[in-house]
């Protein structure tokens, strides 16, 4: 079996240590043919959720917590905006992720917040046929918005009623600290080194306070930002503390230019 490093999102400790503790009791799903909680995570769009599912998958497979053995495919993400044709677009490519089976068996992603605007509608309870129907095989992650509307709670309420094993977890926010890692990581992963660490460490940091960073988003767009600012006059690019400052330098500048307008 090949063996790989697993990546552990940066913060979301309280999702990562449920994964954790469901893969330290691997045994008793692969003995006892139980499977793990399907979970309910209130996490935005580009906060990382695909890593999330990326990270979950990882982990129940190498530890065994699930077989794997539906489809070629570990894990699907859909998104449901709340739409009839698009919801019968989205349980069919579930449907058609399962190669070796009757139903899919492994990780699913799912978006349901565009469901929560047609409680009241023919469309709600298609979805949540299907979608009893699906849990039933895989194991699902829900994902609403990380300040769910009064629908949403609403939309969580029944399908707790309906769909056992089931939990939802709560997600800190992401911290400074955090930020400052998700920004280091993504801009390493472009291959660029970082010179000065700990001052560079201590420039991000109040950076990121006084442009007020504050979500995955941001993070990753100021990452992109700063690879306009290294040095790529050696064999691998770098960027220290200066980059940092030459780009701070000019979002001042744009942020007067604002004020002046």
């Amino acid at each position: 079996m090949k063996h790989y490093e697993i990546t552990k999102p940066i913060g979301l400790n309280t999702i990562c240590e449920e994964i954790e503790s469901t893969c330290s009791n691997a045994r008793m799903y692969k003995q006892c043919g139980l499977r793990p909680k399907h979970l309910i995570i209130s996490l935005d769009s580009g906060s990382g959720r695909t890593t999330l599912v990326e990270y979950i998958t990882d982990k129940y497979k190498e530890a065994g917590v699930l077989s794997f053995t539906s489809g070629l495919d570990d894990y699907v993400e859909v998104t449901l905006d709340g739409t009839p044709q698009q919801l019968k677009q989205a349980f069919a490519a579930i449907d058609s992720a399962a190669v070796y089976t009757n139903e899919y068996g492994n990780i699913v992603g799912m978006d349901i917040s565009g469901i929560a605007a047609h409680l009241g509608e023919t469309q709600f309870a298609e979805f949540m046929k299907n979608c009893k129907r699906v849990c039933e095989h895989a194991c699902v992650i829900f994902f609403v918005h990380t300040s769910p509307s009064r629908n949403e709670e609403k939309l969580l309420e029944k399908l707790c009623e309906a769909i056992p094993n089931i939990k939802r977890l709560a997600v800190e926010p992401y911290t400074k600290d955090d930020l400052c890692a998700l920004i280091v990581k993504t801009v390493t992963d472009h291959g660029i080194d970082i010179n000065h660490a700990a001052v560079f460490w201590d420039v991000l940091s109040d950076m990121v306070s006084e442009f007020g960073i504050s979500s995955v988003k941001d993070a990753i767009t100021t990452a992109d930002s700063l690879v306009r600012f290294a040095d790529f006059s050696g064999f691998t690019p770098v960027v220290d503390e200066n980059s940092l400052k030459a780009m701070s330098a000019g979002w001042h500048k744009v942020a007067e230019r604002s004020e002046v307008k």
